[in-house]
């Protein structure tokens, strides 16, 4: 048995196939990931395999770029059982934990706590000054380990999805409103939004700077590289109040461009203007149906969100998970 850090590229794929077996809930089914889920993480991570050597290029140029895959792995058995995966928000002492996972035949022997510690280690020696991660809201055992080793909940997300094939007519702007496309280098207008409309218990832990929007110049490089390996493209547009120009929304969509996969919304929204909600789900789900007909509809959007969340419903998008946000100070 061995405790050890990432070595990529050589682990990415068998990572990939670890992480489809850890989370999987027979007693839980919408926890798992899904069918269509599977196929778009295993041959999204084998083809960024390919570019890697593009990717290390880039990293030479961006450094934060070099935080973009981290992580630690366990290895028993000549087989790896177990990994954490880590990420560098990006060029901000920030960092995300986008993984734990054990083999369900590994588990219950302390192999996540070790995994996560040695990777709370690492992150303080790059510089970190606070973690988060999400976890499903009633798995148990994981929300203890994580409040254990000193994380805490501060926010919440909630995971709808569905198969809609017909969302109906596409609505219309309400007046007073322009929307405007939104180009995946312009950070501005995303930090904008979300630093007006996040609130302060959020931003205790995942703050809302200038460094978490504004990407390396490796990754604005590379990045319709990286769409076309992934096999996804996507397409976000802002809303914004004629006049005074306020961007008061954002919305947009990621959608697989072959074989099975899901099309994903996003949505950020000003709560003092909720009334644009059922513009925003409704546009979305008649895009992304005419965009992608045939798959699955995912949207995850934060709890504070509370007319997005009511809209989604009405909708017809069903709650599958509700995420717990932890976050630390280290």
């Amino acid at each position: 048995m061995a405790l050890r850090a990432l070595r990529l590229p050589a682990d990415l794929v068998p990572i990939a196939d670890m992480i489809v077996e850890s989370f999987q809930y027979p007693e839980n089914p919408a926890w798992s990931v899904q069918t269509d889920e599977q196929e778009q993480l295993v041959n999204g991570i084998r083809n960024v395999a390919r570019i890697w050597p593009l990717m290390r290029l880039m990293g030479s140029l961006s450094p934060s770029m070099r935080d973009i895959f981290r992580g630690h792995i366990w290895q028993e058995d000549g087989q790896i059982v177990g990994a954490t995966v880590l990420q560098r928000r990006g060029s901000t002492d920030v960092w995300m934990v986008g993984t734990v996972g054990v083999l369900p035949a590994y588990r219950r022997r302390g192999i996540a706590r070790k995994l996560l510690t040695a990777s709370m280690e690492f992150m303080r020696e790059r510089g970190a000054t606070q973690a988060i991660l999400g976890v499903i809201d009633g798995n148990l055992p994981a929300y203890k380990l994580y409040e254990d080793l000193g994380f805490e909940h501060y926010s919440a997300m909630v995971e709808f999805d569905a198969q809609i094939d017909d969302p109906g007519p596409a609505p219309e702007l309400p007046q007073g409103c322009q929307r405007v496309p939104l180009a995946p280098n312009d950070w501005r207008p995303r930090y904008e939004l979300d630093e007006r409309i996040t609130p302060q218990p959020v931003q205790r832990y995942d703050p809302v700077t200038e460094g978490r929007y504004r990407r390396p110049l490796g990754l604005r490089l590379i990045y319709p590289i990286l769409m076309r390996a992934q096999a996804v493209r996507d397409a976000d547009f802002t809303i914004r109040t004629e006049g005074e120009g306020q961007i008061v929304a954002r919305g947009g969509y990621t959608v697989p461009t072959r074989g099975q996969g899901v099309n994903n919304l996003r949505m950020r929204l000003d709560p003092d203007h909720g009334e644009l909600a059922p513009y925003l789900i409704g546009t979305l789900l008649h895009e992304v149906t005419a965009s992608s007909p045939g798959h699955r509809i995912d949207f995850t959007v934060p709890e504070w969100m509370e007319a997005a969340v009511t809209q989604a419903e009405a909708h017809g998008l069903q709650r599958r998970v509700r995420y717990l946000l932890m976050g630390i100070e280290l």
